[in-house]
């Protein structure tokens, strides 16, 4: 049987934190996938990986390369022709708080 590791009290407190509100049955459902959430990160907590050579991994593999300014000035235009609001290189997004 899977262990309840968040309760609707947890949720509650998430929510108030997070400035969200959702009903009664949402709340339930969201109780339950973060609990099916955390009980399979209890699963794969106990994969043994002691012996594994993260070096031999980083070998093999060809990772891509980041440099800066690998973006041509043409995708950064076509980026704030996206914008519907904008003056210049300035965007204007909706707001992330409400005051």
């Amino acid at each position: 049987m899977e262990k309840k590791l968040i309760n609707e009290k947890t949720v509650e407190h998430l929510l108030e934190l997070s400035r969200l509100k959702i009903d009664e049955k949402e709340k339930e459902k969201l109780v339950d996938d973060l609990n099916e959430i955390l009980n399979y990160v209890k699963e794969l907590e106990k994969i043994p990986t002691e012996n594994i050579n993260l070096d031999v991994i980083k070998k093999s593999k060809k990772l891509r390369s980041d440099k800066s300014g690998e973006e041509s000035l043409s995708d950064w235009e076509k980026l704030i022709e996206g914008f519907k609001e904008r003056k210049e290189a300035w965007l204007k997004i909706p707001p992330v708080f409400d005051r």
